[in-house]
């Protein structure tokens, strides 16, 4: 199921993709050019849609929020180029990346545009009060996030770091965003702080069952689907979740057989291969999949009391089954 969110008879993605032109620019710079590249076609959208959609929930609408929702979207993807270029990742969203196509400096400074583009956006339209609330929301999700990143770098290579700082590295690097842009639409949107929490709640444990699942994709799914090399976590020696369930409940030889692997000097494919085993073997596979559907679970249970929230419910089951 595709995350891409239709409004009453009209979809608002192209709302949505009219308004990351009118913050980016038309392509009339090099500048402009890389950070369309890195936006179009845009990926699933599931921030700035959840942004929308929890202004929808709360009694706004979708004019009240587009701008601010843009400027996350750029914010987001603005990220994604520069976590290509820290985990030296030569594909995104099925094709090369902006510092495979543009070179490593041209995109580190395409991720500084999209940056700005996106700060812009946030600071666009609105009662002052209410996005200078919401902007701070989201800057405190950004640092968040930065924090994630680089703790993510920290632990690479090493299987004894144990399943919950894999988790508050998730709470990080994706939740903490996916958190903010529900808080920061139902800010926009006027909601009371009671609302505009749950809905950063419902954010948080719907970007959690998210991300457990994007650890899941390389193992389930194939290159063409996912959009990026199943082996770059593996390249990387990144123990993402599943790794490290398998690596609890394993039993000596399949934990020699990951620490063989996250040693370094195994070629990718064939590390890919040895993990995917180990992670069947011990119903890795199984447990992690078994959190997303939790982490969703959480994330409609915040929806209570908002009776305009059923598509954000939707999108909470979407994002913990699905296989893209």
């Amino acid at each position: 199921m595709s995350l891409a969110v239709t409004a009453t008879g009209d979809t608002y993605i192209p709302l949505l993709e009219a308004e990351l032109l009118r913050w980016v620019g038309s392509g009339d710079s090099m500048l402009e050019l890389a950070c369309l590249d890195a936006l179009f076609p845009t990926g699933k959208l599931l921030r700035p849609v959840l942004c929308v959609e929890s202004a929808k929930a709360v009694g706004g609408t979708a004019d009240q929020v587009l701008a601010f929702a843009a400027g996350i979207e750029c914010l987001h993807v603005a990220s994604l180029v520069h976590d290509d270029i820290v985990d030296q990742d030569p594909v995104r969203r099925g094709r090369a990346s902006t510092a495979e196509q543009y070179g490593l400096a041209e995109a580190l400074v395409a991720g500084d545009g999209l940056s700005m583009a996106g700060i812009a956006a946030l600071l666009g339209s609105g009662p002052a009060d209410r996005v200078l609330h919401a902007a701070r929301v989201t800057v405190q999700a950004l640092r968040r996030m930065c924090q994630g990143i680089m703790r993510e770098t920290e632990i690479r290579g090493d299987l004894t770091c144990r399943v919950p700082t894999a988790l508050n590295v998730m709470e990080a690097k994706t939740a903490a965003l996916t958190g903010a842009a529900c808080q920061a639409g139902a800010i926009l949107a006027g909601a009371t702080a009671p609302r505009h929490q749950a809905l950063r709640r419902y954010g948080e444990q719907l970007g959690m069952a998210f991300q457990i699942r994007d650890d899941l994709l390389p193992y389930t799914a194939e290159d063409q689907v996912t959009g990026k090399t199943a082996t770059s976590d593996v390249a990387n020696l990144q123990p993402t979740l599943p790794v490290l369930l398998a690596y609890e409940a394993a039993d000596e030889a399949d934990r020699n057989r990951l620490t063989t692997v996250f040693r370094g000097g195994t070629d990718p494919v064939t590390a890919h291969r040895d993990i995917l085993a180990v992670l069947t073997r011990t119903g890795a596979l199984t447990e992690a999949a078994r959190m997303a559907s939790s982490r969703a679970e959480r994330a409609r249970a915040e929806l209570a009391g908002l009776p305009a929230a059923g598509r954000l419910a939707e999108l909470a089951t979407s994002a913990a089954d699905r296989r893209r």
